[in-house]
């Protein structure tokens, strides 16, 4: 009898499942070491087995970070976090420090436990911000700030160099101290080598940045809670260096689809006008375009549509069916010598229809601006975006005009998608800090700014979407990317000096190895936890308010 192979999916893991479980193993091992280690230090025992009882602590209770380092060396990262606790706590035995280098062990994985407990408390205080949002967002940011890759920021590596660097300064010091003081003092090595292993293990670089991811999951979500979501801390932190923004038109300052107020013709029927002016802006990228295909529910014939040409901000002209055919603005009609009566009462844009030179009708869509962002630019430039720009697919006379009206600093009209790629790039090219572009459709690609951000739900290139009454929120943007940047710094700033002290203690003797990994290992938790203070204004912010600054 023949047998079917019937092809089966693996069962999904459950990554949260299996972190809890591997997290109740380290208690269950943290524990049984941590009775173990009791046993050696309170019962009277021969010294080889006491220090056979510490091995068997240390072993049991980090066997997981010996294989770290191992992995880490063979990958030859020779200064990773787990190498310098290994190979400390292995010297420390040597040297007769096995409580000591038990002790690190045992302390360096409670410390992990307590570090992973504060991470995980943090991300948790963000996403309540969230609270109040529908649920798909809030299940895209937990997602968002569980990967470590989309919590990166550029700062982390500049605080881990930074870090990287003293860790090496303090290797030859502790070297140098090792060598040199029991020559030029009665210090005996094993005491000067124990000294140098306490420096060369607190300035291990974690603790500098271990705030830094955490920091960029709070300033994620409190974007997110005012309707700018990113697509990754990297993309939030640039933010805080924007200097020029550039800003499409339609779809954020006015409609992207206009209503149409009108449609009139003194020569043909209304479908028939209708018809005409559709295959006219059927290829358009123009506000009117989007308005017009909103009504227009026939079939098109295409094989009719020849030469067509954009004229951005002014209309379209092309050949129907052979007969030549311009659909555009009074002005452009006028600079053509093409005679348009004069209405002084018509509300909104019109776009009037010219079949071979002879006028057959008009179109009249809607031109509201967007009341509720009549404040964003004087408030961006007060976040301290010094140049504004404006991008429109107007007339210049009046792109001008509704530049000054919105207090841009200065504007680019009629332009299509390719004149405003260019326009980016050369504001990029000539700006010294970071170009922010927004925008709502007809951008096919990232373009040169350093930080695009489309009005949409989705957003295929952009990196961050919002939706257009969140627009306003731009400026508490660039805020949330400074204070998340200020207290990544504060937190760093604070290891460090907590480093400082502890290789001072450690230089005059009144610093040991377990106590040194207990300090290190509370600063870094209390860097974690002082991430939420993104949320809050900086005293400096406060002080600068108060002073009316």
């Amino acid at each position: 009898m023949s047998q079917k192979h019937v092809k089966t999916t693996p069962p999904k893991i459950d990554t949260a499942k299996l972190s809890a479980t591997l997290a109740n193993s380290l208690v269950i091992r943290l524990v049984i070491a941590c009775v173990i280690f009791a046993v050696s230090l309170i019962l009277s025992m021969p010294e080889f087995v006491r220090i056979l009882l510490l091995v068997l602590t240390a072993i049991l209770a980090g066997y997981d970070v010996i294989l770290d380092a191992v992995r880490a060396v063979e990958s030859g990262d020779y200064v990773d976090t787990p190498v310098i606790v290994v190979l400390t706590s292995i010297i420390a035995f040597f040297i007769g420090f096995g409580i000591e280098g038990a002790a690190l062990i045992l302390l360096y994985q409670i410390g992990m436990l307590l570090l992973n407990y504060a991470r995980e408390h943090t991300k948790k205080a963000a996403l309540d911000l969230l609270q109040d949002q529908d649920e798909a967002l809030i299940s895209h940011m937990r997602e968002l700030i569980s990967d470590d890759e989309k919590t990166y920021m550029s700062i982390q590596k500049v605080m881990g160099d930074s870090a990287g660097l003293v860790l090496k300064l303090a290797m030859v010091l502790a070297v140098i101290y090792a060598i040199v003081m029991p020559i030029v003092t009665s210090m005996s090595f094993i005491v000067s080598i124990h000294r140098a292993l306490i420096i060369l293990l607190v300035a291990a670089p974690f603790s500098v940045v271990t705030s830094i991811p955490t920091a960029g999951a709070v300033g994620l979500c409190l974007n997110a809670r005012h309707g700018i979501v990113y697509n990754n801390a990297y993309s939030m932190e640039a933010m805080a260096d924007v200097t020029a923004a550039v800003f499409d038109k339609s779809g954020i300052f006015t409609e992207e689809c206009p209503r149409i107020i009108a449609i009139h013709s003194d020569v043909l029927d209304y479908d028939t006008f209708l018809n005409f002016v559709a295959h006219a802006v059927y290829y358009s990228e123009q506000p009117i375009a989007n308005a017009i295909s909103a009504i227009f529910d026939h079939d098109y014939k295409l094989d009719v549509i020849k030469d067509f040409r954009e004229i951005p901000g002014c209309g379209v002209e092309l050949s129907i069916d052979g007969i030549d055919v311009l659909f555009a603005t009074r002005d452009l009609l006028e600079e053509r010598g093409v005679a348009i009566p004069d209405n002084p009462n018509e509300v909104g844009t019109a776009y009037y229809m010219v079949v071979s030179g002879r006028p057959m009708g008009k179109v009249v869509i809607s031109s509201d601006v967007n009341q509720d962002l009549e404040g964003l630019i004087p408030e961006l430039k007060s976040a301290g975006v010094s140049r504004c720009v404006l991008l429109s697919e107007d007339s210049k006379e009046a792109g001008q005009q509704f530049a000054e009206m919105m207090n841009f600093s200065e504007s680019y009209a009629q332009c299509d998608t390719e004149k405003k790629l260019r326009i980016i790039s050369e504001i990029a090219r000539k700006t010294k800090g970071a170009v922010l572009f927004v925008y709502v459709n007809g951008i096919e690609t990232h373009s040169d700014a350093a930080i695009d951000i489309r009005v949409s739900n989705h957003a295929k290139y952009a990196d961050a979407v919002t939706l257009p009454d969140a627009v306003g929120n731009l400026p508490i943007s660039i805020r949330i990317a400074k204070r998340v940047r200020e207290v990544c710094i504060e937190n760093s700033v604070f290891a460090f000096v907590v480093k400082a002290i502890l290789i001072f203690l450690s230089i005059i003797g009144y610093c040991n190895l377990w106590f040194a990994i207990f300090i290190d290992f509370a600063a870094a938790v209390a860097t974690v936890l002082n991430t939420i203070r993104v949320t809050s204004e900086s005293f400096r912010s406060k002080l600068r308010y108060k002073m009316g600054k």
